[in-house]
């Protein structure tokens, strides 16, 4: 995925939604810009841990949506009948490409981006889990690609949302695929990020 193939790289978001109740809108695809508060196992920090996700909750300092929401991370499935598939890449960006805090308006589609299938491996032994906790720690910034909840207290379905075959349960988003993308600066200062895509088997790119 040559960053010119992606029509969003020098600004993957759109305009910032405005909500003044400190809360994200509801059930609204967009990216949320924050940073890393903490990771669990737990959804909503309850007392039960969840095996098929992992929980990651972004502080957003200020602004319109000022607060923590929790991000829920797809790493297993949670059906028999379908596989869960990872892709990661990285990609050098400038300073100017650091996305600002909140909640943005955003278009995601894997196709458009250009990734294929081939690209794609199937999740073993709690290997992403395992990664995106490391990835998180070092990142400067964080932006979570999905759908808002229905209590706008966090995002979910972070992970490619069309490419169903006929006959599935499940809708067609037209850009509106999720995905979680890390901001960092390396050794020396250069600035570059990394992408997280998912998706299942029962998905067609």
């Amino acid at each position: 995925m040559a960053k010119r193939e992606h029509s969003h790289a020098k600004h993957p978001l759109g305009k910032q939604v405005l909500h003044a109740s400190k809360h994200l809108p509801k059930n609204q695809f967009g990216g949320l810009v924050g940073e890393l508060d903490h990771i669990t196992l737990n959804p909503h920090d309850g007392p039960r841990p969840d095996d098929n996700h992992i929980y990651i909750w972004i502080r957003v300092p200020g602004g319109p949506v000022a607060g923590k929401y929790e991000c829920a991370l797809n790493t297993e499935s949670s059906s028999d009948n379908s596989e869960c598939q990872f892709y990661v890449h990285e990609e050098p960006i400038e300073m100017q490409d650091f996305p600002s805090f909140g909640f943005w308006e955003a278009e995601v589609s894997y196709r458009g981006l250009g990734l294929t299938q081939d690209k794609f491996k199937p999740i073993e032994n709690g290997q992403l889990r395992s990664a995106v906790r490391g990835w998180l720690a070092d990142a400067s910034m964080i932006v979570a690609y999905g759908f808002t909840y229905a209590a706008g207290d966090g995002l979910h379905d972070i992970h490619m949302n069309s490419g169903e075959r006929p006959g599935s349960s499940h809708p067609n988003h037209t850009n509106q695929d999720g995905a979680l993308l890390m901001y960092y600066r390396d050794e020396r200062q250069n600035p570059y990020r990394r992408w997280v895509f998912i998706k299942f088997d029962t998905q067609e790119l």
